[in-house]
């Protein structure tokens, strides 16, 4: 019996002196910041948490590195945009017009705009790796879930190994996903939504969209610009409301080929798979068919699968993490950023929520969200804008002048063929206060930021008008929009 116990001791001792002992594991299993997920708001948080000397833990799903942004959602369908831009020679007859001929059209194939895609998300893949290895970041990849407030448990598929961390400090950074409703008979191949809508086979000659918002504008435009001849079917009253309504008009107006056709206020709907392809029913009899159908309507928090019960995590009305200004759940340890919070759901935004969320959690300094910041459409042609539309202007009863800028006038749009793109600005007519500027056209998501700085500075339009610019540019349309307010204001008084 004796002899039983010594062994016992001695095979005790010998296994808390190896590699992997149990004293080793309860170590590596404390951590100051666990973030779950890795898209634009993880990524930043996990950076910046690591850059303050602190124990940083990264939880990813296998083969999900970078999140939705980078593998089913921002970086996938503006590569497609940019491809198709380049391969349909789409800017090129903008410039030679009926002398522009293409013999690539037949060329291009859903293989070929795929071989892209692959290959801008590998390299970015491999940029997001090199990141969290210089800052000595660990990643685990598997799926994670709540134990408890404090406790998470990673199920990890290769080995099925299963492990348990603890954290500090919690980040929730999970994202979105498409919204896929049960009568909704998805196959991922004909009906599909925008994470399986870069997986078609082949390029359809038609497609059905459902919802007019900014992934199912975007993508109408993209595949109108191919030659799919599209409908895009809106519940709204006009295309992405939230915009000027006179910039909402010009994008309609200027959609690709003439390919889109556009049925708002489109009520109920019926959908079915059929052999030839897809099937809508509207509730006034109407039925379209089509070889694909784009299923765009709405997103949902990924918090499913991630037993947030067990942390008691509260959701709000909308089934995305409650939050309040600094980012923090009704578990105070416990921060969420991102689309898992809903709106704006930007990338440029969860980087910011991300950064927020990280400073304040490890008490570096306890910022709030910018008020003012700008929104890119990537449609075709593309959309920006910053401050406040004309009709709110109006509804406010501020007293207001617009100055414009149509690109046809602009000698950067003249050489370029931008022909169709505008800026129009939104001024106080008392102040000369710049309170918002929207662009349609190219260069808009860039051209943008200058308008960023005039607003976060309450700058009058007389910075622009006196600043001087590189010519011929796109940004240069700031300048004449400012121009053409002023000239408003001086006929007003005079």
């Amino acid at each position: 019996m004796k002899h039983t116990d010594g062994r016992i001791v001695e095979y005790f001792l010998f296994f808390l002196l190896s590699k992997s002992n149990i004293l080793s594991i309860m170590q590596e299993e404390q951590f100051d910041f666990i973030i779950i997920g890795t898209g634009p708001a993880g990524l930043a948080a996990a950076i910046m948490a690591a850059k303050s000397n602190r124990r940083v833990l990264v939880l990813e799903k296998e083969g999900s590195l970078g999140g939705v942004c980078v593998n089913t959602g921002t970086f996938p369908s503006k590569t497609l945009r940019e491809a198709v831009l380049h391969l349909t020679g789409h800017l090129k007859r903008k410039v030679f017009e009926d002398d522009y001929c293409s013999t690539r059209d037949a060329e291009i194939s859903m293989a070929k705009l795929q071989q892209r895609l692959h290959h801008v998300r590998q390299e970015e893949h491999a940029i997001i790796s090199s990141q969290l290895e210089r800052n000595r970041i660990r990643i685990i990849r598997g799926h994670a879930s709540f134990i408890d407030e404090n406790r998470i448990r990673i199920e990890q598929l290769k080995g099925n190994k299963a492990l348990e961390v603890c954290g500090e400090r919690i980040l929730i950074a999970t994202g979105s996903q498409p919204r896929n409703p049960a009568d909704v008979p998805f196959d991922h191949r004909v009906i599909v939504d925008s994470s399986s809508i870069l997986n078609i086979e082949s390029i359809p000659k038609t497609l059905i969209i459902l919802g007019g918002g900014v992934i199912g504008s975007e993508y109408a435009t993209i595949f109108a610009a191919l030659g799919v001849k599209v409908t895009l079917l809106d519940r709204g009253d006009r295309l992405l409301k939230f915009l000027d309504e006179e910039i909402s008009s010009h994008l309609r107006e200027n959609f690709p080929k003439g390919n889109i056709d556009y049925i708002h206020n489109c009520g109920d709907f019926t959908i079915e798979r059929t052999p030839e392809g897809a099937s809508l029913r509207l509730s006034n009899g109407r039925k379209i068919l089509a070889d694909c159908l784009f299923f765009a309507l709405g997103r949902e928090a990924n918090t499913k699968d991630l037993a947030i019960e067990n942390a008691g995590i509260e959701l709000n009305s909308y089934r995305y993490i409650e939050v309040n200004e600094l980012y923090q759940t009704n578990r105070s340890h416990i921060y969420a950023v991102g689309d898992v919070i809903g709106w704006p759901s930007l990338a440029a935004t969860s980087i910011i929520q991300g950064r927020l969320a990280t400073m304040h959690a490890l008490k570096l300094r306890a910022d709030t969200f910018p008020k003012i910041f700008p929104f890119g459409i990537y449609t075709i042609p593309e959309i920006s804008f910053i401050g406040i539309t004309e009709e709110e202007a109006r509804q406010r009863d501020y007293k207001i002048v617009i100055g414009k800028c149509m690109y046809h006038e602009l000698p950067r749009g003249q050489i370029s063929g931008e022909n169709e793109g505008m800026l129009k600005m939104i001024v106080h007519r008392d102040t000369r206060e710049i309170l918002g500027v929207h662009v349609l056209g190219g260069g808009a998501t860039e051209i943008i930021h200058i308008a960023q700085m005039a607003l976060l500075h309450n700058a009058k339009i007389d910075l622009l008008i006196d600043s001087i610019f590189n010519y011929p540019t796109y940004s240069e349309a700031l300048k004449i929009a400012a121009l053409s307010a002023s000239n408003k204001i001086a006929n007003l008084a005079g």
